[in-house]
């Protein structure tokens, strides 16, 4: 009975990946010709992005503000994926794109995650750090680059001297370990998420591991049951909230852009209009206005400060 309880589960999840591939393929063009037509909309994606839901919103510091009005383009693509039929939709590239600014010479940043599953059963998405090359202060307080410049090592010593190496007796990593640890997580910055790498899975022990879960399906084992817990973040992760934030931003925010935006506006009409009839009242019958319990605006509390302002 149980072995066939996990081979159904195994093929309603493999009808689930199907769906989202093909849904991908069919949305793509129009996702695209939506990113055409918004070109000329003044602060199409400020305006989203104060809109944020609170996986994205939270991760958002005050000093973040002034550069996230640049920016112009947000483009979610589900690279892994070759056809309606094939390739991994669940590994997705996520494109920020801004107007030239004093905050950073980049106008485009790609930050890529990989769907990834461990050997013990865990799956999610992995993804390595980019920089930014920053005009002015470093918004993330050097976080970002000392996350690159781990990377970059443990790439030297895999290329070098293989696998193998204690990387916690890298110089890098205790830098970066001891900064993470300084540094409060209500304080990191928003663009520190570039620098989020999840857990250290190759692609080879992924493929080997979806091997693995498939043959024992196939065989009416079921799928080894993963750990109780997801395993902790390296001590060396500068934003653990990662995944969360791409997943919200691939699955609600990008989707979703057009709704937040006119819901935005439609806000903003509509308080501009109580203004106005506020205004006529206080000076004709504030007393009436009182009465009815309408004498403060009752509108979405404001973020720490709007982006879209």
């Amino acid at each position: 009975m149980y072995n066939t309880l996990a081979r159904i589960e195994s093929q309603l999840a493999a009808i689930e990946l199907d769906y989202l591939r093909k849904t991908y393929v069919a949305l793509r063009p129009k996702f695209l010709e939506r990113a055409t037509a918004i070109t000329v909309i003044p602060e199409f994606w400020s305006t989203v992005i104060d809109e944020a839901p609170a996986e994205i919103d939270q991760r958002i510091q005050p000093r973040d503000i002034p550069a996230l009005k640049c920016l112009t383009g947000l483009d979610v693509e589900r690279f892994e994926v070759r056809d309606a039929d094939s390739g991994e939709p669940r590994s997705i590239k996520i494109t920020l794109t801004f107007k030239p600014n004093k905050w950073f010479f980049d106008t485009k940043v790609e930050k890529i995650y990989y769907w990834r599953m461990s050997k013990n059963g865990w799956s999610g998405l992995v993804s390595q750090p980019v920089t930014i090359r920053w005009k002015q202060k470093d918004l993330t307080d050097g976080l970002l680059d000392l996350a690159v410049n781990l990377w970059k090592k443990e790439l030297d010593l895999e290329t070098n001297v293989g696998e193998g190496r204690d990387l916690e007796s890298l110089g890098e990593y205790q830098v970066l370990v001891d900064k993470v640890q300084r540094t409060p997580q209500d304080a990191i910055s928003f663009f520190a998420f570039l620098g989020f790498r999840g857990h250290r899975i190759s692609a080879e022990e992924s493929a080997a591991a979806m091997e693995n879960a498939q043959s024992n399906v196939e065989v009416a084992k079921g799928p080894e049951r993963p750990n109780e817990d997801p395993p902790s973040l390296p001590d060396s992760e500068i934003f653990p909230h990662g995944e969360e934030v791409a997943v919200a931003l691939c699955e609600d925010l990008y989707p979703g852009a057009t709704h937040y935006f006119t819901t935005a506006k439609q806000r903003d009409t509509k308080v501009s209009d109580q203004e106005l009839v506020s205004d006529v009242s206080d000076s004709d019958d504030s007393q009436n206005v009182n009465a009815f319990g309408h004498g403060e605006h009752q509108r979405r509390p404001n973020k720490k400060a709007k982006i879209s302002a």
